[in-house]
């Protein structure tokens, strides 16, 4: 994805009042493979400059009108373009002075003419790379804080299930175990029978609350999957996953000797299954499902 990347076509705007040399800028610089955006004025630049996401300008500095070194002033100006890379091309010899008034502009760099069309392929290419990589970095930036937002959205999904679970099964089941006791308690002196009935009954109530107790630790991070691997972790999954949503599933190992695998990743797949089985059972509406590990 990153190659892919790397190759996407940038913009650049070439800027000259006479159309002879925008044909010679974009016969030179169309072996980069990038977009070359012709500009007849300093003004038509600027709308053009509005209108696109541009890497570099090119532009002569002796125009009718705004002239290069104008043009330059008025783009910096503009807080989005404060950074813009701009080459001007000079049909005369430039005084320092000349230089001097460029780079107060914000100019990057200059070509004097006749052109030397190795030497402007190489400076446009280095600009339009510049600007690729801090297109990319953005977007990863982006990428960054989207799946931070939705490891934080996940987290605390997986909070509140948890302390529904804790309080619709353990919590009940506890209290009612705690009722249980306190009416012996409440009850003076209750006959041996009496007290047998209601140990059993709390007996059992604990019982249950050590299942769900065991059950959440389990399906928090379940322990086969340290000692034994991914693929009996998965099937334990799918096993209890069947029982409590009636959802038939089958499991397809390839190699059927599934070997183990660092850690994390198989800390990672066991979550993609047990997230995907999940979603099957909230939204699919399905009576059987499938899954294969290669």
């Amino acid at each position: 994805r990153t190659t892919m990347r790397a190759k996407e076509k940038v913009n650049v705007l070439m800027v000259d009042d006479e159309p002879a040399k925008l044909l010679t800028y974009e016969a030179i610089l169309a072996e980069l493979g990038e977009n070359l955006i012709p500009a007849k004025s300093g003004s038509e630049a600027l709308e053009l400059l509005l209108k696109n996401d541009v890497a570099v300008v090119l532009t002569d500095v002796s125009m009718p009108g705004m002239d290069g070194f104008e043009l330059a002033d008025t783009i910096h100006q503009h807080p989005r373009f404060q950074q813009m890379a701009i080459i001007f091309i000079s049909a005369v010899c430039l005084s320092d002075l000349d230089r001097l008034k460029g780079y107060q502009t914000g100019a990057v760099d200059y070509i004097s003419v006749p052109l030397i069309p190795e030497l402007l392929r190489a400076k446009v290419s280095v600009f339009a790379e510049l600007h690729r990589r801090a297109q990319q970095l953005i977007g990863l930036n982006r990428e960054l804080v989207r799946l931070s937002n939705s490891l934080i959205a996940a987290q605390d999904n997986e909070r509140r299930r948890i302390a529904r679970a804790m309080h619709d099964g353990l919590g009940q089941e506890l209290s009612a175990a705690k009722m249980v006791l306190d009416g012996i308690l409440s009850q003076g002196e209750p006959s041996a029978a009496e007290k047998t009935l209601a140990a059993a009954d709390a007996s059992a109530m604990l019982e249950r609350a050590l299942l769900q107790v065991r059950s959440i630790s389990h399906l928090l991070h379940p322990p086969l999957l340290d000692e034994v691997g991914l693929s009996s972790a998965v099937a334990w999954f799918l096993e209890g996953f069947t029982k409590r949503s009636g959802i038939s599933t089958s499991l397809d190992l390839q190699p059927p000797q599934f070997p183990r695998f660092a850690p994390e990743l198989e800390t990672a797949m066991f979550r993609i299954v047990q997230e995907a089985l999940n979603n099957v059972f909230r939204h699919s509406a399905a009576r059987n499902t499938w899954i294969a590990l290669k």
